[in-house]
C-alpha cells in the first residue's frame, strides 16, 4: 500500500531531476530520460499491476510537464512497459549487452513514435532531428542503463528488506 502512496511523490522527483539536472549537465542539447529506463526496469522486474501503474504515472506526469500532445508519453511508456514485460518472459534480461541494446531500441522507438505523431498531427517534419537529437539521446540512455539497473536492483533490495515471502512448505 505504501508503494502506491509514495509512487506519485517519487515520480515527480524523478521527473524534476530528469528535466532540470540533466538539462544543465548537457546544456539542453540532449535530454536523458531516466524515466524510460525506470519503465524498462519495471517491465523486467515488477509485476503487471505495479509496473503498469508506475508506467502510467510516469507517463502522465511527463505529459503534464513536457508534452504538447496529451497522452503521448502515457501511450509510449505503457507500450514500452508491455514490450519489456513480454521480452522478460522470453529472454534472460540480466546481461549488460541485452539491457543496453534493449533500452537503446526503446529510446529510439520513442523518438520514432514522436516523429510520426508530429508529422501526422501537425504536419511538421522533424525527421531531421532523429540523427541530431533522438539518436544521441538513445545512445546515452542505452549506455547508462546497466548502471541504473544495478542501482535500481540495490534500491529494490533496500526497500523490500522488511518483507518476508511465504514458505511453500506446510
Amino acid at each position: 500500500m505504501i508503494y502506491y502512496l509514495l509512487l506519485p511523490i517519487f515520480s515527480i522527483l524523478l521527473l524534476a531531476l530528469q528535466t532540470s539536472l540533466f538539462d544543465l549537465l548537457f546544456l539542453g542539447k540532449i535530454g536523458v530520460e531516466l524515466s524510460l529506463v525506470v519503465v524498462v526496469y519495471a517491465g523486467f522486474k515488477l509485476d503487471m499491476v505495479k509496473g503498469g501503474i508506475l508506467s502510467f504515472v510516469l507517463g502522465f506526469f511527463l505529459d503534464c510537464i513536457t508534452s504538447v500532445i496529451p497522452g503521448l508519453y502515457v501511450f509510449i511508456y505503457l507500450f514500452v512497459f508491455f514490450v519489456s514485460k513480454i521480452a522478460s518472459f522470453k529472454i534472460y534480461a540480466e546481461g549488460i549487452l541485452f539491457v543496453t541494446g534493449f533500452t537503446f531500441l526503446c529510446a529510439l522507438g520513442e523518438g520514432i513514435i514522436i516523429v510520426a505523431v508530429y508529422k501526422t498531427l501537425y504536419g511538421i517534419n522533424i525527421f531531421s532531428d532523429m540523427s541530431s537529437i533522438f539518436l544521441p539521446q538513445a545512445l546515452v540512455v542505452g549506455v547508462i542503463s546497466p548502471a541504473l539497473f544495478s542501482l535500481f536492483n540495490r534500491l529494490e533490495v533496500f526497500i523490500n528488506v522488511g518483507e518476508t515471502k511465504p514458505s511453500d512448505r506446510l
